[in-house]
């Protein structure tokens, strides 16, 4: 569904110094985008009906052509994706032969295709698919990918079997033989794939993209869950970058993308220059016991660890319980500890999204307690957290009484400023605008909180500074009134928890404005700045049998832009019958392309 956007806040820049500065925070968009249009090459054909005639094929291509895989052949084994010199930087496709018989490029595959699709399969624990040292301009088009393995820890139930991830590089620092820093693939892109485990085969990860330039497209990634161990669908974390997810399911226990956490910084990178845009990222319900059974780790849907310039936009989050993780569905958790000292969460614009079923929809930290502490001794920097613009987007809250969905800080939005260890201090929460944004409680219970702003167990009323700075709550539709650690209320309650900056126009008047929040049975209406509006009447939205939050009553214009609080729905019939929005980009983008 294509939610109208808002314009205004997705687009400016900052100071290329990067400097916070006292006025409405905005995000830098990624930089690069990564064209994928679809140009087949016209070169020699490497027609490859067995496994020894695909590695013979991986060896004699030249840049240019084509290698073409006979659909329903199953290609067991490990296969290297080589380097070759290629001057020129021409592509090197491999393919399906029933590609005519597949989704057209932009269209996404599904698990019905794969009987047009070549099987690549890893007969044990290890990777079906590797990319080696500077290998480039590889295409992967209509392939299905899986595990076999037949290897199963000591500590597994009979009957599964363990698998790492089944797309990964060959090399990575301290492995023999391997370079440090890693020489890197670079423009690889993985079309209508569907990369599956199931369940009997525990994997990692689907789709490791530690490449420069890697894209995944119309791609169908599912199954990827692992006792005990986090698991993605897609990571990156040993990359600068661009990444380009677009149109795919994705579809894994602990986090379904994962952006940093990895590598200590390991060549000297900070994945940036990241676009996810019209997928859908989803967890099957069936997955709730097995994650509270401890057999599976299910986590969050989205997580940024160290990344800057990423724009989320227009895409679907579909289930997210409290297991593995209480959180939202998507976190900004800056791990230095993890992720290097270079590690930051910068320039972040989240926008015309859907969260569905969820406990939370966003989980914010400034800085990585962890960082400095015996668990992680040579990191020596805490990071933070900085320009953040969450826009437009929808949450609608689980049931709080099925199993999994604690009614515990559901809502909106949750702050926290993490403890820097290095230098003794809870750096505030800062830069960030949220605005525009709707969150719906479930029927059978209220929201525990819309927004809630955590702060320091040290600190003593009232707080020696607030514990974010420059932060924008701007024309969004709540669930119940802001609170948050010690429970403060209101005006004064919101003026401890985001009293900086103080003067005008900049001020809480300002950075407080145009919201709308119910207060359910049993809370006070509490006194806020002018033009918000704290309601004990229930919302009223345009269809909620079909979804349609389009708030109706109260129809609330007294808002920072003159524009209907909470979420743009002009369009939404479109994208429910599965129109997608433009990628920024693409030939059809007003957007120039880079």
């Amino acid at each position: 569904m294509a939610i109208k956007r808002f314009t205004s806040v997705l687009v400016l820049s900052l100071a290329s110094s990067g400097v916070a500065i006292a006025q409405k925070p905005a995000a830098q968009l990624p930089l690069t985008y990564i064209d994928t249009t679809w140009s087949m090459p016209t070169g020699t054909n490497w027609a490859a009906q067995t496994a020894a005639q695909f590695r013979s094929a991986l060896t004699s291509a030249k840049p240019g052509d084509v290698i073409t895989l006979d659909a329903g052949v199953v290609y067991t084994g490990n296969f290297v994706i080589p380097a070759k010199s290629n001057p020129n930087s021409q592509w090197i496709y491999v393919v399906s032969s029933n590609l005519s018989s597949l989704p057209a490029p932009g269209t996404q595959v599904s698990p019905s295709d794969a009987v047009n699709m070549p099987k690549i399969v890893t007969a044990g624990a290890t990777q079906a698919v590797r990319l080696a040292n500077g290998a480039d301009h590889w295409r992967f088009v209509g392939i299905e990918i899986y595990s076999a393995s037949t290897y199963a820890p000591s500590s597994y139930t009979p009957g599964v079997y363990y698998g790492y991830s089944l797309v990964d590089n060959l090399c990575y620092p301290n492995f023999t033989g391997c370079p440090n820093p890693p020489v890197l693939p670079h423009d690889i892109t993985w079309d209508r794939m569907y990369v599956h485990g199931d369940a009997t085969h525990d994997l990692q990860q689907g789709i490791d993209g530690n490449q420069i330039s890697v894209a995944v497209v119309d791609s169908y990634i599912s199954d990827i869950h692992m006792k005990g161990t986090d698991t993605q669908a897609f990571v990156a974390y040993m990359t600068p970058g661009p990444i380009k997810l677009n149109n795919n399911h994705l579809e894994a226990a602990g986090e379904n993308v994962l952006i940093g956490g990895s590598g200590r910084g390991a060549g000297g990178w900070v994945p940036s220059d990241i676009t996810v845009t019209n997928n859908y990222l989803y967890k099957p319900l069936s997955w709730v016991t097995p994650s509270l059974n401890g057999t599976w780790v299910v986590k969050n849907s989205f997580e940024l660890k160290s990344a800057q310039r990423v724009l989320f936009d227009s895409n679907i989050i579909e289930n997210k319980w409290s297991a593995g993780q209480v959180g939202g569905a998507f976190l900004f958790t800056i791990r230095t500890s993890q992720s290097g000292d270079i590690a930051v969460v910068h320039d972040v614009t989240v926008t015309n999204n859907i969260f569905k079923n969820v406990v939370r929809g966003f989980d914010l930290m400034e800085a990585d307690y962890m960082c400095g502490t015996t668990s992680y001794p040579n990191c020596h920097n805490a990071g933070d957290t900085d320009r953040i613009v969450i826009s437009n987007n929808l949450v609608t809250l689980g049931d709080p009484t099925q199993t999994g969905w604690i009614n515990q800080h559901t809502g909106l939005i949750a702050f926290s400023t993490g403890y820097d260890q290095i230098n003794k201090a809870y750096p505030p929460v800062k830069d960030v605008v949220v605005q525009h944004n709707s969150v719906v409680s479930n029927p059978n219970g209220p929201c525990w909180n819309a927004v809630y702003f955590g702060a320091p167990q040290a600190w003593k009323l009232p707080f020696p500074y607030p514990p974010t700075n420059n932060v924008w709550i701007l024309d969004n539709v709540l669930c119940r009134q802001p609170t948050g650690d010690w429970g403060l209320h209101g005006t004064s309650g919101l003026t401890q928890y985001m009293g900086t900056p103080g003067t005008p126009p900049y001020d809480l008047t300002q950075r407080f404005y145009g919201n709308v929040m119910y207060v359910p049975v049993g809370d006070k209406v509490q006194a806020f700045p002018p033009h918000n509006y704290a309601t004990t009447v229930p919302m009223v939205y345009a269809n909620q049998s079909t979804a349609d939050y389009q708030l109706v009553s109260p129809y609330w214009t007294d808002t920072s832009d003159g524009q209907l609080a909470g979420v743009n729905f002009t369009g939404y019939t479109a994208q429910s019958t599965g129109k997608k929005a433009v990628e920024p980009g693409s030939s059809q983008s007003t957007g120039k392309r880079r």
